[in-house]
């Protein structure tokens, strides 16, 4: 199942229209490329605001995936 959150398009998720646009913005199409960055890089993206943090940990918990999100830099 995670392979298959992984590639969906971002603007096919059950996310806000300002997760959306926001991801759009930074050239974001899958949540493949938005999970390659740690939360504490995300935060710190123009635009990806806690809220969106809080949608996307969201997201991922109701599938299960929640693992997903790097929370330490590498």
């Amino acid at each position: 199942m995670e392979d298959n959150i992984l590639q969906i398009p971002v603007q096919q998720l059950e996310l806000s229209e300002s997760f959306k646009e926001m991801a759009f913005s930074h050239g974001i199409k899958t949540l493949e490329e938005l999970l390659n960055w740690p939360v504490n890089v995300l935060l710190q993206h123009e635009g990806f605001t806690y809220h969106h943090y809080q949608e996307l940990r969201n997201l991922l918990k109701e599938r299960n995936s929640v693992h997903l999100l790097k929370t330490k830099t590498l």
